[in-house]
């Protein structure tokens, strides 16, 4: 008891003297700190009114450069509405129509719209068509426009003529007689807005310009609402001559210029900041005096704030201080009584029962240590009767928690077995039931205390009706068999022997897989659209109809049939219709298709069918002109009915077919040949099919060869103007001068080139050799070129073209490309831009065989050709028929008219030629004139056409 108070009442002086020194001096640092706060105030005073100003500066110029910014944002506002007026093609076809009172009762609405004071029209070549107001001075405006930098600035808009991508410009100038002469203007200011877009006919082609002003008002409303919204007064001077005022003065002049680019306000108690402006005018915002010195007031503030929270975060730190010292004092302090008090507390857990508390100090030589030890002693002995206690209750523990595990293994077993999805029952060696599961009562319906009893196998099987399962099969086998219940279902049995002479079977419904397997074979067999066999099946049937015409001599016939413009059905019907007419088909076959033969569908909308010749009451021939006679009954398709046609290929089996395959390759060729003839018939193979069929793929594997090593050359036709008797262009046409077969016609082979997808490579074969070709040709001579309408499919024609002119360097006005009618009736309007989009590039486009197709005019309409060729037929019949004569004459007034080249091709006869020339055809080509001349020969050609025309 003594040491403790001792303990305590020297803790309480060592604490005491400690923070009464360290207080002490805190309050000295704290006065020190009062004294040098105090001196820094007032020599910031001083730099504070320097700083306002320019934070007052700076705050003024963000607000000048805001509403130098909202007057820009009004003036792009104004140019937008401009431009869409503009564009608007009533008030193009107002303003260039003549009529100037129409177009002024047009333009004032769109030009209040538009916040635009007035707008005046000029035509390509800046004469004045109309105004807004009807007696607007439109001569002065003619002469005073020259003197205006608006006259250059509109000549450039119009120069480009891209309807595509049309730019206008804008200006801001300063207002004077000249320009509002030029403008036909009624309104006064002092500096304005001039706006100019381009104007467009319906064919893209610029006809003239439109010129829109907004002059700058004396109170703006932008500026007047900026003003209201900000506090500021803003206003726009020249020199010193206001222009334009929002909350300012009437009169407002500005003094000399502070350090901070502030200005001083004469007569009143204001500072401004102005901004430059084109043309040479300032923007300026003004704010009060006192706002400086409330700026400067409250940065002073700021500072004694600052002051005083500094003095408060030293008071608090000082007290934090003291209690710091504090509580190390205490820390210290207890590092004397510890001992004594751990050794207490270990005493009372003990006293509490707990043993195992480690005893610190045991090691000490004083008192604290004997007791230390005796307390070490006393845990040990406590410890090991409650080690003894403790494995009592532990035994007790294991036995209990074996006894739970037992059960729950038991619980698990039994949910196991009865949620099985397998029905399981176990047959012990004398061959009676022992274990059997919920499943298995479920699967074939037995009452579950009919299996109680512990029946024998055979009993098993009568309740579950698998009677038919002899006692042969039954016992102690490994094996897995399938069995049909007499409602049809099927049960997958599956025995599993035991070590002790019994056996374990396991039930499985699997219904479900065997039909699915069964639907599986059918699908890979048949084909899912129509439910016909397919190729696979096809192929099966085929091997066994060859297997038995081998052995058994049995003759058999494979028709291959093909249905004609089904593309055309599902591009103007849809797929779905396309799909449901071959389900129609395919049911129409099978009704006419003897019960020996095969139906299959080979893919898109071909079929198979093989035959026998016994099931053929009345032959093959008829049989297929049966089948053609109900292709051509009408399908209800979509809600309408909709005819369809066929053709058919028929190939009888013989001793020279190796296989089924054969008979079906043969029965193909007999279709292609009967397609070729025009479709809608039967052909029967015939050898001289084939040989015409290997000729192709001859003529085609050599096709290829001779782009691939640039065979085919090209040949030019020159085209001659009709009023100078000279060449303006030439026609590339190919030549293929084969190793073998010698010369070989593009009729012949450019078909085939069609068909198998070789135009592509030899139509960008023949178009970079063409303008390689015409880039060694004097002057500007164009070169013409053919392109196949099966060259559009792929939608990249335009890039092609680009990129072959960009290789070879030529010029693009120099290249003309000529196309079919079909060309624009068969394509998208995605291939339609790509011809655009070529022709802006400065491709030229020529109509060929113009006349000969069933829409010449409407390809006209749609897209603006060049040129148009007169088909060579007319020229022939020329001088036999006036219907032929008519024609040619109304083509040539078509071109005229149209301001369209015409060319006439096929000229033969000097009567012709006259004809022609009298009709007012412009070119014309043929060999009357010239044959085409090998690539080498050009040259010469137009060198000899010169001589001709001097000694002329």
């Amino acid at each position: 008891m003594t040491g403790t108070v001792f303990s305590r009442s020297l803790r309480a002086r060592l604490v005491g003297a400690t923070l009464s020194t360290a207080a002490i001096a805190l309050a000295a640092l704290v006065f020190l700190v009062v004294l040098r706060s105090g001196q820094t105030l007032r020599d910031q005073a001083q730099e504070v009114s320097t700083w306002s100003e320019a934070q007052l500066s700076d705050r003024l110029f963000s607000d000048a450069k805001l509403a130098a910014a909202r007057l820009q944002m009004q003036r792009e506002d104004v140019e937008r509405r401009f431009a869409t007026m503009a564009e608007r093609w009533d008030v193009a076809k107002a303003v260039f129509s003549g009529n100037t009172v129409a177009a002024s009762e047009l333009m004032r609405p769109a030009l209040t719209l538009a916040d635009l004071d007035g707008a005046i029209a000029f035509d390509i070549n800046l004469r004045a068509l109309t105004a807004d107001r009807v007696e607007a001075d439109l001569l002065a405006a003619n002469a005073a426009l020259e003197t205006t930098p608006i006259a250059a600035a509109l000549r450039a808009v119009m120069a480009r003529n891209d309807r595509e991508h049309p730019t206008g410009f804008a200006m801001s100038v300063r207002w004077n007689d000249g320009l509002s002469k030029a403008l036909a203007a009624e309104e006064s200011g002092a500096v304005a807005d001039v706006f100019g877009r381009p104007v467009f006919d319906d064919f893209g082609e610029v006809i003239g310009g439109l010129v829109g002003y907004r002059v700058l008002r004396r109170h703006e409303p932008l500026m007047t609402a900026f003003a209201s919204l900000s506090g500021r007064d803003v206003f726009i001077l020249a020199g010193q001559n206001l222009l334009s005022s929002a909350g300012a003065d009437s009169a407002v002049q500005l003094g000399s210029t502070s350090r901070a680019e502030l200005h001083t306000v004469i007569g009143a108690e204001k500072v401004a900041r102005c901004i430059p402006q084109v043309p040479d005018i300032r923007l300026c915002v003004a704010a009060p005096l006192r706002e400086l010195q409330q700026l400067t007031g409250k940065v002073v503030g700021i500072g004694e704030e600052s002051s005083r929270s500094l003095l408060r975060t030293l008071s608090v730190a000082a007290c934090l201080t003291l209690c710091l010292v504090a509580v190390v004092l205490l820390i210290l302090s207890n590092r004397i009584t510890r001992p004594l008090v751990r050794v207490t507390q270990i005493v009372s857990e003990v006293a509490r029962g707990n043993w195992q508390v480690s005893v610190p100090d045991i090691d000490r030589a004083d008192e604290v240590g004997d007791i230390a030890r005796a307390v070490v002693v006393l845990e040990h002995s406590l410890s090991e009767r409650d080690q003894l206690r403790d494995d009592v209750f532990r035994q007790n523990t294991i036995l209990t928690d074996r006894e739970r595990q037992l059960q729950e293994q038991n619980e698990r077993f039994d949910a196991a077995l009865n949620n099985m999805s397998q029905g399981l029952c176990m047959f012990g060696f004398h061959g009676r039931l022992k274990v059997f599961n919920a499943q298995f009562c479920r699967i074939y319906g037995i009452a579950r205390d009919e299996l109680e009893a512990e029946p024998t196998h055979a009993e098993v099987r009568r309740l579950a009706g698998l009677a038919d399962w002899s006692s042969a099969e039954g016992g102690p086998v490994r094996r897995t068999l399938t069995k049909t219940l007499a409602d049809d279902r099927c049960v997958e049995i599956t025995v599993e022997p035991m070590a002790d002479g019994g056996w374990v079977e396991t039930h499985e419904d699997v219904t479900a897989s065997v039909t699915a397997q069964a639907r599986i074979t059918h699908l890979a067999t048949h084909d899912a659209l129509t439910g016909l066999s397919n190729r696979i099946l096809l192929a099966d049937r085929l091997a066994a109809a060859f297997a038995d015409y081998a052995g058994e001599g049995r003759a058999f016939t494979v028709i291959c049939l093909d249905l004609d413009d089904f593309k055309g059905i599902n591009d103007t019907l849809g797929h779905p219709a396309g799909d449901e007419l071959l389900r129609q088909v395919g049911r129409r076959l099978t009704t006419l298709c003897p019960p020996g033969g095969t139906i299959a569908r080979l893919g898109g909308d071909e079929f198979a069918i093989i035959l026998f010749e016994a099931d053929l009451p009345k032959g093959v021939l008829a049989l297929a002109e049966e089948i053609l006679v109900q292709l051509r009954r009408p399908f209800l398709l979509a809600g309408q009915f909709v005819s369809v046609d066929g053709s058919l290929g028929i190939a009888v089996s013989s001793a020279e077919d190796a296989d089924g395959d054969d008979l079906l390759r043969r029965a193909d060729v007999a279709l292609y040949a009967a397609k070729a003839d025009g479709g809608r018939r039967v052909r029967v193979f015939e050898p001289e099919m084939e040989e015409r069929q290997n000729q192709r793929r001859w003529l085609e594997r050599e096709l290829r060869l001779a782009i691939r090593d640039e065979q085919i050359e090209l040949h030019y036709q020159p085209l001659f103007d009709l009023t100078t008797n000279a060449v303006t262009s030439f026609e590339a046409l190919a030549r293929w001068h084969h190793p073998e077969r010698g010369m070989i016609s593009p009729g012949e082979f450019i078909p085939v080139a069609e068909a198998t997808g070789l135009i592509d490579a030899l139509g960008a074969y023949v178009l970079k050799l063409a303008c390689s070709d015409a880039l060694t040709w004097p002057g500007n001579l164009r070169v013409a070129v053919n392109i196949s309408p099966i060259q559009f499919r792929e939608g990249n024609l335009d890039q092609f073209v680009e990129e072959i002119l960009r290789t070879t360097r030529l010029p693009s006005h120099r290249l003309e490309l000529e196309i079919t009618e079909s060309v624009i009736l068969s394509q998208d309007q995605a291939s339609l831009d790509m011809l655009s989009r070529l022709r802006r590039l400065g491709v030229r486009f020529s109509m060929d065989d113009f006349g000969t197709g069933y829409s010449s005019l409407s390809s006209l309409n749609t897209f603006r050709f060049d040129k148009i060729k007169l088909d060579q037929s007319f020229v022939r019949n020329l001088l036999e028929t006036d219907e032929a004569a008519a024609i040619v004459h109304v083509v040539a007034e078509l071109g005229r008219i149209l301001k369209i080249t015409t060319t006439a091709e096929g000229v033969e006869t000097p009567e012709q030629l006259a004809r022609l020339r009298a009709s007012g055809f412009s070119e014309v080509q043929g060999y009357l004139l010239s044959k085409p001349i090998p690539a080498a020969a050009v040259v010469a050609f137009l060198n000899a056409q010169e001589t001709l025309h001097a000694a002329a």
